[in-house]
């Protein structure tokens, strides 16, 4: 039994490894085109706020925080 288990541990930890090397790509771009600021004109105080609470992730240029390294959790943010 416990021959089983630390088989069954070992092929985890293989899988695990094995997919750190399977990333999504980033969502990275410079493009404004869609910004909310382009379309209406937007106060500064509510321009930054914007920024700060939401185009983090509502805009193409994400700010990805330490744990996305780590798969699946960037599968499951990605999505």
């Amino acid at each position: 039994m416990k021959k089983i288990i630390r088989i069954t541990l070992v092929v985890l930890l293989i899988v695990l490894i094995i997919i750190q090397f399977v990333r999504p790509q980033k969502n990275k771009s410079n493009r404004v085109a869609n910004d909310i600021s382009t379309k209406y004109p937007i106060p500064t105080n509510v321009d930054s706020t914007l920024k700060v609470a939401c185009y983090d992730c509502h805009s193409n240029n994400s700010d990805y925080p330490w744990y996305w390294n780590f798969q699946p959790v960037a599968w499951f943010m990605n999505g």
